[in-house]
């Protein structure tokens, strides 16, 4: 791809050896930009199929070589349109016998209004072209193509082809530009509330004991609070970083410590630190928080600014529940409104279940992630 571009880049004072027909006169100028328009559409449906295949492919040089295709052939057929017809309004600023129509300049326009549509980028694609032809003079019709194409990606569909993929596959991503209205709904009707999160106390607890936790439960984390009667939270800790810290304790390289052995998630001075673990360095003592009174158009706005993978909801420091990205992808995304009130949402993020064909809280059909 990288060469076909090169060549269709190219003006035919810049090509040694014309293989493929660009610079023909005549009759023999029609048959090529049919070529090129037909290689365009292969093209065209070929970058859709490999993008979709589960295969390293990208998109940014094929979707380069079909707008390079189309923009040379548009290119040709202005140049045969200026030779046929020099007198014409169109072409009265074009010098007789000096070449006023460059192909390889459309060429360069249509790769960048290809890409453009395709990925839904803008100055990034201006500076790319620019950096790949070194003409100045050329970044302004450069940015009317892309500009161009954006406005009709957008009116055909709102997301370029990253996002789009993104969707299709359930990734919980969620766009920080995204400006689409989110329901006032209370946070409390659709986290996981407290009775259905696996929490660890901060005492009470072996690495026997939290090692069967971990096999019980498929979580990527958990709450920890001081009791089960009195939840105050004090922190969370992670699936990864506590079974790191759980098999390295035991391990004989390590401190070699019995299954047995105490395990605390607060300061404990009575404790003997040779015969006891303290969690505390592998946990999150300072999570994000928030009130469980706050509403999901707030917590929204935290996960996108932030970029956060969990927030826990706690009243009085005390916790009453938590929401996970995941969760919070699928509250707005695939209809999981018949679950408002249950405070389940954290379950699903770790558990293959069926989801209902619904409509979201944002009125996007599950059947829209193919």
């Amino acid at each position: 791809s990288s060469e076909l571009v090169e060549y269709l880049f190219a003006e035919c004072t810049d090509i040694p050896a014309d293989d493929l027909g660009l610079c023909k006169l005549g009759i023999a100028n029609t048959g090529v930009i049919l070529i090129l328009l037909i290689s365009s559409v292969i093209g065209f449906l070929l970058a859709s199929l490999t993008f979709g295949l589960q295969i390293p492919a990208g998109i940014l040089l094929p979707s380069m070589a079909v707008g390079a295709l189309f923009g040379r052939s548009v290119g040709l057929l202005v140049e045969v349109a200026q030779r046929n017809h020099p007198n014409s309004i169109v072409f009265s600023a074009c010098e007789p016998d000096i070449p006023c129509v460059t192909p390889g300049t459309y060429a360069v326009i249509g790769a960048a209004a290809a890409l453009a549509g395709a990925t839904r980028m803008t100055v990034s694609i201006v500076v790319i072209m620019f950096e790949l032809t070194g003409a100045l003079s050329y970044v302004l019709p450069i940015m009317v193509a892309v500009m161009l194409a954006k406005w009709t990606g957008d009116g055909i569909h709102k997301r370029g082809i990253y996002e789009a993929w993104i969707h299709l596959n359930g990734y919980p991503f969620l766009d920080n530009k995204d400006d689409t209205p989110i329901p006032d709904v209370p946070i409390a009707q659709l986290m996981t509330r407290i009775d259905d999160l696996i929490c660890v106390t901060a005492a009470g607890h072996s690495i026997a004991s939290l090692q069967t936790l971990l096999q019980q439960h498929r979580f990527r984390g958990f709450p920890v609070i001081t009791s089960l009667h009195s939840p105050t939270l004090l922190g969370y800790i992670s699936r990864t970083e506590l079974t790191y810290a759980l098999a390295s304790a035991g391990s004989p390289k390590g401190r070699a410590l019995s299954e047995h052995a105490e395990v605390y998630l607060m300061h404990a001075p009575l404790a003997d630190p040779t015969t006891t673990l303290d969690l505390r360095p592998w946990m999150d003592q300072t999570p994000i928080t928030l009130s469980a009174l706050s509403t999901l158009m707030l917590t929204n706005d935290m996960f996108q600014k932030l970029g956060l993978r969990y927030i826990v909801f706690v009243e009085r420091g005390e916790l009453r529940g938590l929401m996970t990205k995941k969760d919070l992808w699928i509250v707005l995304n695939n209809g999981e409104v018949a679950t408002t009130g249950q405070g389940t949402g954290a379950l699903r993020e770790h558990f293959d279940e069926e989801q209902e064909d619904e409509r979201g809280l944002l009125g996007v059909e599950r059947g829209e992630r193919g």
